[in-house]
């Protein structure tokens, strides 16, 4: 017994529709118009300082860590790791997110790194373009190296334009990175006076 004519049409007719291709479905648009980054919003400074502070004070925890540490790596005693902030509790402070000129040192030897590490263009103007290129080339493992060289030997005394031409000849064990980066500051320097 054959099945009555209307469901064979029905069975052809829904055959042909599974048969057929069903057009792509496109998904909606996950944003209209131009994104942020294309309109200049980036959420952040567009001074390289600037940002390099906003940064530093976003992870000024894993900065103060990693510093203190470095400096321990590189021998440095640990009565000349940064200073207590009495602020804070007292806690010890060897990474100064406010301020931006590298590193520094105080009148009892103590050395602190800060965000101007983390600034492509850090002395920019004084140390040349190469100079400039080659900070800004190497990882930030390097810079900290080079600022903690550059500090250590400041706070034993010597000068800050001696402390420029001898610091790569340091005895601190120091990545290679960083005393290329003294090298190519010293030779900056001697360029621009």
């Amino acid at each position: 017994m054959e099945p009555p004519r209307r469901i064979t049409r029905f069975r052809s007719r829904l055959a042909g529709l599974l048969r057929r291709e069903k057009p792509p479905v496109e998904p909606p648009p996950a944003m209209i118009g131009l994104p942020p980054s294309a309109r200049g919003l980036t959420g952040r400074p567009a001074d390289p300082a600037l940002d390099a502070e906003v940064v530093a004070h976003e992870w000024a925890d894993v900065g103060e860590a990693y510093v203190q540490k470095r400096m321990r790596e590189l021998g440095i005693p640990d009565h000349q790791i940064g200073a207590p902030d009495y602020n804070r509790g007292g806690e010890r402070r060897a990474f100064l997110p406010n301020e931006m000129i590298g590193g520094s040192n105080d009148l009892h030897g103590r050395l602190y790194v800060d965000s101007g590490v983390l600034n492509p263009t850090l002395n920019a103007e004084a140390q040349g373009e190469r100079a400039t290129k080659v900070w800004a080339k190497f990882r930030l493992r390097d810079r900290i190296d080079s600022v903690i060289a550059h500090e250590h030997l400041e706070a034993q005394g010597v000068s800050h334009n001696e402390v420029v031409e001898r610091v790569a000849d340091t005895p601190l064990p120091i990545t290679e990175n960083a005393r290329r980066i003294l090298r190519a500051t010293a030779e900056g320097v001697k360029r621009e006076r």
